[in-house]
């Protein structure tokens, strides 16, 4: 069995360094300020992990 079957969340640091199945308890009372991207479509995830270019803003024109 899958731990997403067993009810746990693969969820995201706000440093977005580190990522971890985490059961829902702890998730709740030790890392209330991670993201829970267990259900993400990979293209989100890769949107949310990726740093954003630093010229994006010229080629917004």
């Amino acid at each position: 069995m899958h731990l997403k079957d067993q009810g746990f969340k693969f969820c995201i640091s706000p440093d977005k360094k580190q990522g971890q199945w985490l059961h829902p308890t702890v998730f709740n009372v030790l890392h209330p300020d991670w993201t829970d991207v267990t259900e993400w479509p990979t293209e989100q995830l890769v949107t949310y992990l990726m740093p954003v270019p630093e010229q994006q803003e010229l080629f917004a024109a």
